[in-house]
């Protein structure tokens, strides 16, 4: 293996990072390569080079396939997998794990023969080892404790904390060596992902006393000046303590350090109970390059980032956006991810990021909360739109063929709070629009010109979920009306409502999204548009024959959820022909119509419009006995096999006081079993049995036709056991 060390030099007072054998100038391009796996705990952790189920040929696989795309760089978490037999940590005396060490260097020859260069980023100090276990002892024994009573914070600034922090990097870059690890793979050794301590905890939560910290020093906890000198000194002690050992061991090694934004404009928090303060750690002689963390589904711009960072007007060393990406709860698919992100990156060129590693490669696990857009998902938008191959200049926005027009348009609305404005929905940002009221409401985009649209897509703000039905109407040039999609069904915070077109909809000026049914005041966190080239032929267009029925499913027996008024147009992608022999038509994603009920326009014979009926639903009422002092509700949350209700999210469905029961009706699947449990919004406080024992979940087959559920919990997990 014949790889090239990456060295960093500064050109006209700007550092960067350059190929040492060709001189060319190297821009940090890839992804957090992050890959979950079921703990025996049975929570997820990332456990990539786990021993028993570490898959070089997966890691080639991948590496390869980035490498393909003109990516040159993978971030892994090297000790996420912390704890049990299989993970960093000697699982049967002191020090690190043999075989795990073997597998880091497996994926570093592996990541060398496929062009990839690595950052290898910190987490925790393994559980397993010994660490923690000198930890307790040199902490709990101490004389002088004062400031640290809590381990949290101790951990940067007491001696002990420090002190395992220099055992276990000694004992990993030992270990690399020994196995002559090829170090010309590494961008980068990073001491941490994410650098940052409890503003609420002792000692930064004190307001007098004196407190002496790993480097000797004490400071006053009286001033507020010394307090955050404290925090300063701290960190750069244990940087320079631990690049130290890396540097011994790998002398042409780089090394950084990671931290996630503060809260425009607060450079010393980021709000909640941490504390972040990077701006006067970035002269740091003992780091070589920065890693600061910025996400666009936030309302700070990257500008306010920078500034935060400290960074506007810094060029003596390369700054890297070492995790950047969305939330699936904020964007309503990847297309806007997409859209946003590749602006988001191009404009942060500006203020001096020099590199750029998106959150993630593989889709999350359906039932892991947080789910990221990774570059993978939506047939790898991502991965292609933003790889070198096809933008090879990042500060350079490339045209796209679809992209979100719904970005910064006009937008009008029935009602807005003040807070909450109209725009909200449609700027980026994570603060979504409310009308402050209960349906009806409606909220609609004006585009800039008259677009084809395949796609649109509503990111949920609602609380508390239950049954809502939404409809999405477009405006054509004309002034004609189209009903796009009807939603009806069970809904919920973080949840997203998203309908492609099959055939795209040519010459649409406005979308307007009306809600008819919710039982929360009607609110979006993001709204999107997508546009497509204009298809050759033109959409199958229903027009009502006078009022007709749309049911949720094809037949006049079935159920009655909405209607169009002679002379309205409906967008139709689907066929079927029921048993009696009559036809029907889908109108509206979801819901039918009868054929002779609707004259055609359009193509109307096309293969693209194969619309089947949503599978059959029933509605289940769970009636639940819960022990007296439950509060004010409880919830619901596991396996129930419907598209929107979140996996085993604790708060996925809402129980109210009914009588002397807590009561909800949810529609479910016909012929699915699902799996459930009651709680009191955390898994910390989940149902219980007599005496406490631990339960199973419950299982329950779903039958077709009303059915009424009663449960009983014994006891709570927290306030009872």
């Amino acid at each position: 293996m014949d790889v090239p060390q990456i060295e960093i030099r500064v050109v006209e007072g700007h550092g960067e990072f350059y190929n040492s054998r060709s001189g060319e100038t190297f821009v940090p391009r890839g992804v957090n390569y992050v890959d979950f796996y079921r703990a025996e705990h049975g929570g997820y952790e990332d456990r990539v080079m786990a021993t028993n189920i570490y898959d070089p040929h997966r890691v080639r696989t991948a590496f390869a396939h980035l490498a393909q795309h003109g990516y040159n760089t993978v971030r892994i978490f090297f000790d996420t997998c912390g704890s049990g037999p299989f993970c960093i940590g000697n699982p049967a005396g002191s020090g690190l794990n043999p075989a795990y060490l073997d597998n880091m260097v497996d994926l570093m020859h592996i990541a060398g023969e496929e062009g990839i260069y690595i950052i290898f980023t910190a987490n925790s100090v393994p559980e397993n080892g010994g660490y923690w276990a000198y930890f307790d002892q040199q902490i709990y024994s101490a004389d002088q404790r004062f400031g640290f009573e809590d381990y949290r914070n101790a951990d940067w600034l007491h001696p002990a904390g420090l002190e395992i922090k220099r055992r276990f990097w000694q004992d990993l870059m030992a270990g690399m060596a020994e196995r002559d690890a090829p170090f010309e793979v590494m961008l980068g050794w990073q001491l941490t992902n994410e650098l940052w301590l409890w503003k609420d905890v002792p000692p930064l939560s004190l307001a007098e006393g004196h407190v002496t910290i790993s480097n000797g020093n004490s400071y006053d906890m009286a001033d507020e000046v010394q307090k955050r000198q404290m925090v300063v000194d701290g960190v750069l002690f244990y940087i320079d303590e631990v690049a130290a050992i890396i540097k011994n061991h790998d002398p042409d090694g780089l090394v950084t350090v990671g931290f996630f934004a503060p809260q425009f404009p607060n450079p010393t928090g980021i709000g909640g109970d941490w504390y972040v303060d990077t701006a006067p750690l970035i002269e740091s002689e003992a780091v070589d390059f920065w890693d600061f963390h910025a996400y666009y589904d936030t309302d700070l711009s990257v500008e306010q980032q920078a500034e935060n960072f400290g960074m506007l007007g810094y060029e003596k060393k390369p700054v890297i956006m070492g995790e950047t990406g969305s939330g699936h709860a904020i964007f309503p698919s990847a297309f806007t991810a997409l859209s946003i992100g590749l602006q988001y990156i191009a404009d942060s060129c500006a203020v001096g990021f020099d590199g750029w590693l998106h959150w993630g490669y593989y889709p999350w696990p359906d039932d892991l909360d947080g789910k990221p857009w990774t570059v993978l998902e939506e047939d790898q938008l991502m991965l292609k739109a933003m790889s070198p191959a096809e933008q090879p200049d990042p500060c350079v926005v490339p045209p796209q063929e679809q992209a979100n027009v719904a970005l910064g348009r006009a937008v009008q609305s029935s009602s807005q709070l003040a807070e909450n404005p109209a725009r909200a929905a449609v700027d980026g940002g994570s603060t979504p629009w409310n009308a402050g009221n209960y349906p009806p409401q409606w909220i609609e985009v004006t585009l800039d010109e008259a677009t084809t649209i395949q796609q649109v897509g509503m990111s949920i703000e609602q609380w508390p979920p239950g049954n809502t039905r939404h409809q999405v109407w477009a405006r054509l040039e004309s002034g004609a009306q189209v009903l796009v999609a009807e939603f009806y069904g069970f809904t919920s915070i973080d949840g997203r409502l998203v309908y492609r077109l099959p055939i795209p909809l040519a010459g649409v000026s406005a979308v307007r999204i009306l809600t008819l049914e919710s039982p929360a005041w009607v609110a979006w966190r993001e709204i999107e548009v997508v546009s497509a080239p204009a298809p050759e032929a033109g959409a199958c267009i229903g027009r009502a024959q006078g009022t007709v029925a749309l049911h949720r499913w094809p037949g006049g027996e079935q159920p009655r959820v909405s209607q169009l008024s002679a002379g309205q147009l409906a967008y139709l992608d689907g066929r079927f022909s029921a048993a009696d022999g009559s036809q029907w038509l889908r109108a509206g994603a979801g819901l039918w119509v009868a054929a002779e009920d609707v004259g055609l326009s359009g193509d109307c014979e096309s293969s693209l419009l194969s619309g089947q009926p949503l599978p059959r639903m029933a509605a289940v009422t769970f009636e639940v006995q819960a022990p007296a002092g439950s509060g004010p509700e409880i919830f619901m949350g596991g396996d129930l096999q419907h598209p929107g209700i979140p996996t085993w999210t604790p708060w996925s469905v809402l129980l109210q006081p009914s009588g002397s029961v807590y009561r909800v009706t949810v529609d479910l699947p016909v012929g699915q079993e699902i799996r459930y449990a009651y709680n009191l919004g955390s898994w910390d406080r989940v149902e219980r049995g007599v005496n406490c024992a631990e339960t199973d979940a419950r299982t329950l087959l779903i039958e077709d036709g009303p059915m009424l559920v009663e449960d009983a919990v014994q006891s709570w997990l927290g306030p009872d056991c």
